[in-house]
């Protein structure tokens, strides 16, 4: 704490003796960047030119500087692609703080992934399913117990863009009467919900 108030008078200190020699402490418009994995990100600030940011980038700064007592506001004109990013400590005015050091977070898009549940008979018609204790899994912990007559299953683990998965049958239901199967259980999380990894369910 002292050391931060410390540093807030010395810059202040400094910025007086510059005003009193004609001129203004100036503050580069930077921070850091946490989480971002995806190109597209663009950051704006109140007079400056739009700043597109690499992908992967854990920092940032804007070409220019601002003056002492020039205020600032730093906002995502444009998020990353397949995640959302936001700013924090973000908007002041140069010279409160002993640097300008904002923040852009960015977090992962997620989506769930379900599908249909049916019993499909030899002659390729289906009806609905009627079992019970039916387990699915996703990948290695995310499991599901479809219920009873259900009619579509949906796992509560959502995944992220651009990562795998693969559904399958953990538990045949009860009886024996039937044996379960999953279609297109294996792919990889694009920008939308998997609502047709299906279960196919036959009689014995």
């Amino acid at each position: 704490m002292k050391s931060s108030v410390l540093r807030h008078s010395l810059l202040l200190t400094l910025a007086l003796g510059l005003a009193a020699c004609g001129g203004k402490a100036t503050f580069p418009v930077e921070g850091k960047i946490v989480n971002l994995k995806h190109s597209g990100l663009v950051l704006s600030n109140i007079g400056m030119n739009d700043l597109p940011v690499d992908a992967k980038a854990t920092s940032f700064r804007f070409p220019n500087t601002i003056e002492y007592g020039v205020q600032y506001d730093v906002k995502v004109k444009t998020s990353a692609l397949h995640q959302d990013c936001t700013p924090d400590n973000n908007k002041d005015t140069a010279g409160r703080q002993a640097a300008i050091n904002v923040t852009i977070t960015c977090r992962d898009y997620t989506y769930l992934i379900g599908g249909n549940v049916k019993i499909v008979g030899a002659d390729g018609g289906a009806k609905p399913y009627v079992g019970e204790n039916l387990v699915l899994i996703n990948g290695s912990s995310d499991r599901i117990n479809v219920a009873k007559d259900a009619q579509t299953y949906k796992f509560g683990g959502a995944i992220a863009f651009g990562t795998s998965y693969g559904v399958s049958v953990l538990q045949q239901p009860d009886g024996g009467k039937l044996v379960c199967s999953v279609d297109r259980g294996i792919g990889e999380m694009g920008d939308a919900e998997v609502t047709n990894v299906n279960v196919l369910c036959r009689e014995k």
